[in-house]
């Protein structure tokens, strides 16, 4: 199995919680194809959110909760992810909506 990036998305945009809280934040989003030889087999989004101002420790939530939240991007378009640390790494479930 190997694994090819196909597409980078990046901009400012919105983190929104549970509690239907938003913080801005700039994010990197890659994709990557997944192929077993030469077949495509899955389809992996995996990124970075930041505070796009203000302090640089992530919201105290996500100690408590890291998912899934909801990115929504510049274009308006919405992903749904888990924060995988407390750098802002994440990982997306699903596909954009």
């Amino acid at each position: 199995m190997s694994e090819k990036l196909i597409q980078r998305y990046s901009g400012q945009g919105k983190l929104i919680f549970e509690n239907n809280e938003a913080e801005a934040v700039s994010y990197l989003i890659e994709e990557f194809q997944g192929y077993d030889r030469e077949f495509p087999t899955y389809l992996d989004r995996r990124g970075r959110v930041s505070h796009a101002e203000g302090h640089p420790d992530w919201h105290p939530i996500t100690a408590l909760h890291s998912g899934p939240l909801t990115l929504v991007m510049s274009d308006g378009r919405k992903l749904k992810v888990f924060l995988e640390d407390l750098k802002g790494s994440f990982r997306a479930m699903g596909d954009f909506f």
